[in-house]
């Protein structure tokens, strides 16, 4: 399912309308957008993608990842909030790549053994984020609509690719190319960024529209426990 697919639920009104009354023609638009959910409910029976709710929740996402990100600051607590975020990024990669160097002595291990059904495997790893399903049940955004709104729509996995395959050696992301950028643009002014760079996943995770629409201020307050690991093997 695509992610304009599973953004095709009924809009929240009621969060619509307090987001879009602090807007220029706010009120207008939302007005629009109700009016022409209501014609297109009128002219199409049910059916599991309604692409008019997709269309609104979409436009809503976008003009809040514009307003938010315009008016964020980046105070010293919100900078060492991303600092930590970008370590836990790092630690998962690590945590990646030992598990790609378990799952590949294995493999090698069974083909050596004759075991030829294994050759030509591919092994994926993403990671992911999913705070709509913690154990915790008083978690403050288990329930919340736009924050399943943002997950639905985040392509995390093509943020970044970590793969290999037969005779392959996985990349150590420490040491490999392609894990970090150095620092840019703003990030230049912060001694961290300077002397780390930034994770590509972090980076495209802020940057990347067409696969993330969180905000800097849904970015920084990211629960490090929600994010995991996703291995895939293919053969």
């Amino acid at each position: 399912m695509d992610k304009m697919s599973r953004l095709s639920r009924l809009p929240n009104w009621d969060i619509l309308w307090d987001f879009y009354k602090d807007v220029e023609g706010g009120e207008d638009k939302v007005l629009g957008m109700r009016r022409y959910c209501e014609a297109s409910d009128a002219i199409t029976s049910y059916t599991f993608f309604e692409p008019h709710y997709a269309e609104v929740n979409h436009t809503f996402l976008l003009d809040r990842h514009r307003k938010l990100n315009q008016e964020f600051v980046w105070t010293e607590e919100n900078l060492g909030k991303l600092i930590v975020l970008d370590q836990h990024i790092r630690k998962l990669e690590y945590e990646m790549y030992l598990k790609f160097v378990e799952i590949k002595k294995i493999l090698d291990g069974l083909i050596a053994q004759g075991f030829s059904f294994y050759k030509d495997y591919q092994v994926t790893c993403k990671i992911d984020y999913d705070a709509m399903h913690i154990d915790d049940d008083e978690h403050d955004r288990r329930y919340d609509w736009v924050q399943g709104l943002l997950q639905d729509y985040a392509d995390l996995g093509i943020l970044q690719w970590f793969t290999f395959g037969d005779g392959d050696e996985p990349d150590d992301p420490r040491t490999s190319e392609g894990y970090i950028f150095d620092a840019w643009g703003k990030w230049l002014e912060y001694d961290y960024f300077v002397k780390n760079g930034m994770t590509v996943f972090l980076c495209h995770l802020m940057d990347e529209l067409n696969h993330s629409l969180y905000t800097y201020e849904d970015i920084v307050n990211m629960d490090l426990n929600c994010f995991y690991l996703d291995y895939e093997i293919s053969f």
